[in-house]
């Protein structure tokens, strides 16, 4: 990979686009209901586990370089897949495979193109603990490499739970970033013509990639073991890959009895799908005032969870065009969750360094403490981990992933006994035009899923940063929230004693255990920590 100079102004484009698609599935095509062609997705071929040494290993593979150790009773291996997929675009009404392919798709055309990809996969040693859930999310790409935004947020619950987690590499450049990488390992990846003008093959390839678990026969890495659900998730860019694939591909590429490949979807941090072409053609895309920029009606629930920061960062009438009506009919089962006081890129596990910091380490093979600075005004200009400027915390430790955890939990039960998720109010945005929200006295956002952090606060919870120093990163600083802490004075004046401010957690920790937007395994480490914090 070649010096980072651009990544934070590339992420920050392609992790917040809005871009507009829909496919002809009932009610949603503008001349009236429709419904598409559904086909049964191909078959892959698959090769692997592929053997791994500390001199040949898997780019963000658990216990290799800056990566964490795998978890306690999980192993990880990686695997490559080979198929063909085809490019899409916009009709009339729906979706069809582009129509006349132009010639800078490149002779192998539109319909049918090869590729090979890899896929980590992490699983239960023990095949007796294995949930029956498999969640797989094609990895995020914004930086230009593969970022595992889903696992690194939400790994303790699926390690509790037994879930088998799958994600794979989802567009050209993070291939070319591979091949750079570990060249001869990855020599074998190809994606179409080898150009991201290509890029548009991803929706079928994860279609392709959910069916081979969905089915589980010999091909899959989980034959043997009872496959129950397979969940797409994803987060910022590849949570608008997994909006895309619920809102347009779940109508076309089905299992060959005619179900859907998964059986529901949890995107988040996104405010819309993505382009399907990727500009291939015109027709990738829908203009923004189309209402099929929301999500339509499927046969799979969807729980879709975004941060404060699309609020902020987005909150125009056109980006804010994805919200939508909750439902619980069949055929469109649907939540959107906005969490108040989450940030798109923060810390929710307490770690140092959090997933980015890694990521970008291994890529470019430098120590961890030779990470370039920021530039953020939050954060202090200084090689290595990120650090927040004396009084602050960056970035935000607000931890979105236990909403996130909460959502496959709901998912599982909408599916099994049709228990239907909680309904929450939306961030309170009071000016579409500049992004604004509504603030409480502390500074902290109205309305929007609430929890502990932002109704008993200790913190004023920022979710964007501005740019104090023109760096290669400076382009993540809109994305990096940070928490300002009150002082010793202002926490007295909230709670008169440390008993009453953690009986006060602790009530409304459980109250959302109860409603569904926590599990109770975090809310009982929320409630542990507010017993040794010294609040007030």
């Amino acid at each position: 990979m070649s010096a980072m100079a651009d990544v934070g102004r590339r992420r920050l484009l392609l992790c917040l686009v809005v871009a507009c698609v829909c496919v002809g599935v009932p009610g949603c095509a503008s001349g009236g209901p429709r419904q598409a062609s559904r086909l049964a997705v191909p078959t892959v071929t698959v090769a692997g586990p592929i053997p791994s040494s500390r001199s040949n290993f898997p780019f963000i593979a658990d216990g290799f370089g800056p990566e964490p150790s795998v978890p306690s009773g999980y192993e990880e291996n990686e695997y490559f897949v080979s198929g063909r997929a085809n490019l899409y675009e916009y009709s009339a009404t729906g979706v069809r495979v582009i129509v006349p392919c132009p010639a800078s798709a490149g002779p192998l055309g539109c319909r049918k193109l090869p590729y090979t990809t890899r896929m980590l996969v992490k699983r239960p040693v023990d095949p007796r603990r294995f949930s029956g859930t498999v969640i797989i999310e094609p990895f995020n790409p914004s930086s230009g490499y593969d970022i595992a935004n889903v696992w690194d947020r939400s790994w303790p619950y699926f390690v509790r739970q037994g879930d088998v987690f799958v994600g794979w590499t989802s567009r050209y450049e993070s291939i070319q970033a591979l091949r750079q990488f570990e060249p001869r390992r990855y020599a074998r990846l190809t994606w179409g013509e080898n150009s991201a003008v290509d890029d548009g093959i991803t929706f079928d390839i994860a279609a392709q990639i959910g069916a081979l678990f969905k089915l589980n026969g010999p091909r899959s890495p989980l034959h043997g073991l009872k496959v129950r659900h397979v969940f797409e998730a994803g987060f910022s860019q590849d949570g608008g890959f997994a909006f895309t694939q619920a809102d347009v591909f779940n109508a076309i590429d089905r299992l060959p009895d005619g179900g859907p490949v998964y059986d529901g979807y949890v995107p988040g941090g996104t405010v819309g799908p993505s382009d399907i072409n990727f500009g291939l053609t015109a027709a990738g895309a829908l203009p923004p005032g189309d209402p099929r920029n929301r999500m339509q009606p499927r046969d799979s629930p969807v729980i879709q969870i975004n941060t404060e920061t699309e609020e902020v960062l987005l909150g125009d009438a056109t980006a804010l065009a994805y919200r939508r009506s909750d439902s619980n009919a069949r055929n469109d089962r649907y939540r959107l969750w906005e969490v108040a006081g989450a940030s798109h890129i923060s810390n929710d596990l307490g770690s140092s360094p959090i997933t980015e910091e890694r990521d970008l380490a291994e890529i470019e093979r430098i120590p961890l403490n030779a990470l370039p600075p920021t530039g953020c005004a939050h954060q202090r200009y200084q090689s290595g981990p990120w650090v927040g400027v004396d009084g602050v915390v960056d970035p935000n430790p607000y931890p979105f992933g236990y909403v996130a955890d909460a959502a496959f939990a709901d998912l599982t039960k909408w599916l099994d006994d049709g228990t239907p998720p909680p309904r929450a109010a939306r961030i309170q945005v009071t000016d579409t035009r500049a992004g604004t929200t509504n603030r409480d006295r502390f500074g902290n956002a109205l309305g929007g899923l609430r929890t502990p952090f932002v109704d008993i606060p200790t913190a004023t919870y920022s979710p964007t940063d501005t740019v104090a120093q023109d760096t290669g990163l400076s382009g993540l600083c809109p994305l990096i929230g940070y928490t300002t802490p009150f002082s010793h004075a202002t926490l007295h004046a909230l709670d008169p004693s440390h008993a009453d401010y953690l009986a006060r957690v602790t009530r409304e920790a459980n109250e959302l255990v109860h409603e569904g937007f926590w599990v109770a395994s975090d809310a009982a480490t929320v409630v542990r920590q507010a017993a040794a914090s010294r609040v007030p």
